[in-house]
């Protein structure tokens, strides 16, 4: 008996395909679709809006409640441009909130730098060293202030320094060594009007030392130079200049309290 004839046999195939070889290249990855973000509503810049700047808060939240409104609808574009207004608000809120303060204090620190500088041209504008009550000086306890005293007034001038606070007013009769010699103003023409605006210390230091001179001279007949006579003056500061005080004081002092007599009476 023959042997009947049997087909072939063909190898079952692997599920997933033939075997890889661990040198053979990575297969090709697949692109994975994605979703596309949802449009921001601009709530969180609302909310930064409403902390920094709250009326630029206020300002965004229609927006924000739009926004909101046309996501859930599903309208993407609308939604889209409303939170991008309610952004643009709450950036710029941020921004002014970082920058305003920053102004301010540069607004602060040029004011105080201008106080400064009014106040040292207050100080330089008296070219005596005759300071206020309220300032340590020279002078006795119960004297008069040298910024109270009447023209033609005289007082000693023993013990003071360079820098004088109050003065002993005596009699013009008695031994003393200083005088108020008079007072005048700066004509409102001298500086450009009366409107003027303060010419600085120099200026009004040449100006008040002319006119103390020529005033003493008048008053005494006799040349300003003369050995052992000072002349000194006050002139407005800056801030008395602003409230329209145009006036000079001339001083007239001697090394020692030898003189009797009022200076105009020579």
């Amino acid at each position: 008996m023959s042997p009947q004839h049997q087909p072939p046999v063909t190898p079952p195939t692997a599920p997933h395909g033939p075997p890889r070889s661990p040198y053979d290249p990575p297969p090709a990855s697949q692109p994975v679709v994605r979703r596309p973000a949802e449009p921001s509503t601009g709530a969180g810049w609302g909310i930064v809006a409403l902390l920094v700047w709250w009326p630029f808060g206020v300002a965004a939240y229609p927006y924000t409640q739009r926004a909101t409104a046309a996501l859930a609808a599903g309208d993407r574009a609308t939604a889209a441009a409303q939170g991008a207004r309610a952004r643009r608000i709450g950036i710029a809120a941020l921004v002014l909130g970082i920058t305003l303060p920053a102004l301010l204090l540069a607004g602060f620190i040029a004011f105080a730098f201008w106080v400064e500088g009014v106040a040292q041209a207050t100080e330089a504008a008296t070219t005596t060293q005759y300071v206020d009550d309220d300032q340590p000086g020279s002078g006795p306890v119960n004297g008069t202030s040298v910024w109270t005293l009447d023209e033609g007034s005289c007082y000693l001038t023993d013990g003071l320094t360079e820098v004088v606070r109050t003065v002993a007013v005596v009699p013009c009769a008695e031994p003393h060594g200083g005088e108020l010699l008079g007072r005048t103003d700066v004509p409102s023409d001298t500086f450009g009007g009366a409107e003027a605006t303060y010419p600085g210390p120099a200026p009004l230091a040449r100006y008040a030392t002319d006119s103390c001179r020529r005033l003493f001279e008048e008053a005494t007949g006799a040349v300003a130079d003369a050995p052992g006579l000072h002349l000194w003056h006050t002139t407005p500061d800056p801030w008395d200049w602003r409230s329209g005080d145009r006036r000079i004081t001339c001083f007239a002092e001697s090394d020692a309290d030898d003189v009797t007599g009022s200076l105009s009476d020579r």
